[in-house]
């Protein structure tokens, strides 16, 4: 038998002659180690290959193959009908490089002539692709595993933080580095997430994005005259967040295997029903909670103390609350309550104490929120990194992600997998539970709501038609049920929604911020790797933000009605300034709809009917033309659309009789 050494020098004497095509996707794409391994330089510039020394990459995918790393160092192409792996195709290189190639990839590496595909075709090349027998030997089973995975994955993030603790806080407590791992929420949420996107991540990685960095503290702004009145209101907040990240993490790690047989595919955010059994049970145990929070901030000096105090504080309050039964009860609920549905939904929620004053007045002269200021000391208390399980985040409606300080919408972005990359997934398919998650999350946040933004899916995903108008009385019927009716100080009823400060844009041109269709990112390479304009950036998704956030409302129909409405009218982005500016049909749909909404009347019967109408045929064709609930579920979605239409002419004619 020959040995590896004997055998890869006999196919180096047999290939010497012959140049061969090379496809790397792993460590060979560094042209350090390229160069280090076959002495020959890489680059991308194809006008600096001489094809002796220097080789131009041209970059390549090999469809059918995923990335993994069970050594959390190299990568391995192995099987999977539903990935590709992007990388890089180098041409003729010479046979005397394969005996130094084989010598380099080693036995858990297989060699393969695979096809690959580049800008100007499909090419024949070699692959090193894993050999998944060896690897199950070197590694077991746990390199096809994304469970074990993320459990050894876990193990050395752990290792680091305890490195951390000692370094930084100079303790050896399991409280304290649970938390630091609260306030390195952000950092390790992106090492797990890089991990399962690019098959791994090294340990030196993961070392440096842990520890290259302090945690954070509100050292900064300890004497600010602010900190009399605020400070306490921001560590409320901060404690409450810990201990319903520990309550979330707690409950995902001792009932996972009920979580995953749950109807929720692998596409959607995993953290969604832990986090909702989470909300439920801390909204109510909300007075429960006021005691710890109110305990915690009497018993820790503030001036003499740093921020990790107190979420070391509210990790051990998290302990004594946490309650097994009531966890498995809240489970049942939503197990027993859980829908179905096909189109993939999400939201986002924007809170603020003087709404959206905080956009108008960023510097705060003429309007104050006495809790928060505009959440401008959001970063000093370390909010960032506490409340990304949840997506949250200070929106100006300028900039999202973290920096300098400043004034905002907190905004809760559920779903969101990074504020940073922009990458997120959708959350759910089940109007149910997105009602349960917003009114849950709503109840949460001692803050004052404001909007919330729905998004859904496109049926359609070739081209859809960003110009499409929906019919007035439609628009009318939506803003009926979610705009907000009022009467205003003067007793004259108004869509407040549709009044100045809201969402009307006046300055410099007018536009109206009723929705919009986006394409979403759920990963970080996506793009990287594609060139923008293809279908692969991320699906083509439609953001409704015309909606008030209420603990008065209940979405669960209105999701239905505007998942109706997409289905069979398929709106467009609504309304742009430029449309407005361009489009006589827009213009005048905007004009009809303003002054609609300064003076509302009554919507006819006829007009609720084909509202009606028109949701009932969009649900009844969800799925491949085919209803994705059962019918008596639509019809009590469109019966409660009807009622919430009824009772707003109501208040219509009831104004009207008393204006009389």
């Amino acid at each position: 038998m020959l040995t590896d050494n004997r055998y890869n020098a006999r196919v180096a004497r047999n290939s010497q002659d012959k140049s061969f095509n090379l496809f790397v996707y792993g460590t060979l794409v560094s042209p350090a180690i390229f160069q280090a391994v076959l002495g020959k330089r890489l680059v991308t510039n194809q006008a600096l290959a001489d094809n002796e020394h220097v080789f131009y990459a041209r970059r390549a995918y090999l469809n059918g193959y995923k990335k993994i790393s069970p050594d959390n160092t190299y990568m391995y192409a192995v099987p999977d009908r539903g990935h590709r792996i992007s990388g890089y195709v180098i041409c003729d290189l010479p046979g005397s490089c394969l005996a130094a190639l084989m010598n380099y990839e080693g036995r858990n590496y297989s060699r393969r002539r695979l096809n690959v595909q580049t800008s100007h075709g499909q090419v024949k090349a070699m692959a090193f692709v894993g050999n998944v027998k060896q690897l199950e030997h070197s590694f077991g089973y746990a390199f096809r595993d994304s469970l074990k995975q993320e459990i050894l994955l876990d193990k050395k993030i752990d290792a680091v933080i305890r490195e951390a603790e000692k370094e930084q806080l100079h303790t050896n407590e399991e409280i304290t580095r649970r938390a630091v791992a609260e306030l390195s929420g952000t950092r390790i949420r992106d090492i797990k997430r890089r991990h399962f996107e690019v098959g791994g991540i090294s340990d030196y990685a993961i070392r440096r994005s842990i520890k290259a960095r302090p945690l954070p503290d509100y050292q900064r702004v300890l004497d600010a005259p602010a900190m009399a009145s605020l400070a306490s209101n921001y560590l409320r907040m901060v404690i409450r967040q810990v201990v319903f990240n520990q309550f979330e993490e707690r409950i995902r790690r001792e009932f996972r295997y009920e979580l995953d047989q749950l109807p929720q595919a692998e596409t959607y955010y995993d953290r969604i029903n832990s986090s909702l059994i989470a909300l439920r049970i801390l909204n109510q145990n909300r007075s429960v909670l006021d005691v710890v929070i109110a305990d915690s901030l009497g018993d820790i000096d503030f001036k003499s103390s740093h921020l990790i105090d107190y979420v070391r504080r509210a990790v051990a309050a998290a302990d004594a609350l946490y309650n097994t039964s009531s966890v498995r009860s809240h489970l049942a609920f939503v197990r027993g309550h859980m829908g179905f549905g096909h189109i993939p939904l999400g939201a986002e929620l924007e809170f603020s104490n003087i709404g959206h004053g905080v956009i108008h007045d960023p510097q705060g002269l003429a309007m104050s929120d006495w809790m928060y200021d505009g959440f401008l000391y959001f970063y000093d208390f370390g909010l960032d990194k506490l409340t990304w399980k949840l997506g949250g985040h200070i929106d100006n409606h300028r900039v999202k992600t973290p920096g300098e300080p400043r004034r905002g919408f907190f905004e809760v972005a559920l779903g969101n997998l990074s504020i940073e990359a922009n990458i997120s997934k959708p959350i759910t398919r089940d109007p149910w539970v997105l009602n349960q998650l917003i009114q849950q999350t709503r109840e949460f946040y001692e803050v004052t709501p404001h909007s919330i933004h729905l998004s859904m899916q496109l049926r359609h995903q070739r081209h859809p038609d960003r110009d499409r108008l929906l019919p007035l009385p439609v628009m009318k019927c939506l803003f009926a049920i979610g705009g907000d009716p009022v009467r205003s100080d003067g007793g004259k009823m108004i869509i407040r929604r549709l009044s100045p400060g809201e969402i009307l844009q006046c300055d410099p041109k007018p536009g109206l911020l009723f929705s919009e269709i986006s394409r979403r990112r759920t990963s970080q390479g996506q793009d990287q790797y594609l060139p923008a304009g293809t279908d692969k950036e991320g699906p083509f998704v439609q953001q409704f933000r015309f909606l008030r956030l209420s603990r008065h409302i209940n979405y669960e129909p209105i999701i239905m009605g505007l998942k109706g409405i997409q289905l069979s009218l398929r709106p467009g982005t609504l309304l742009t300034p430029a449309q407005c500016e361009t489009h006589k049909r827009h213009r005048d749909l905007f004009e009809a709809l303003l002054q609609w909404g300064q003076n509302p009347s009554a919507i006819s019967r006829g007009d609720i009917d084909r509202f009606l109408s028109y949701v009932q045929d969009g649900l009844m064709s969800e799925r491949r033309g085919k209803p994705a609930h059962n019918q008596a579920y639509i019809a009590w979605s469109t019966s409660q659309l009807s009622d919430m239409l009824r009772r707003f002419n109501s208040q219509i004619e009831s104004g009207l009789a008393e204006e009389k």
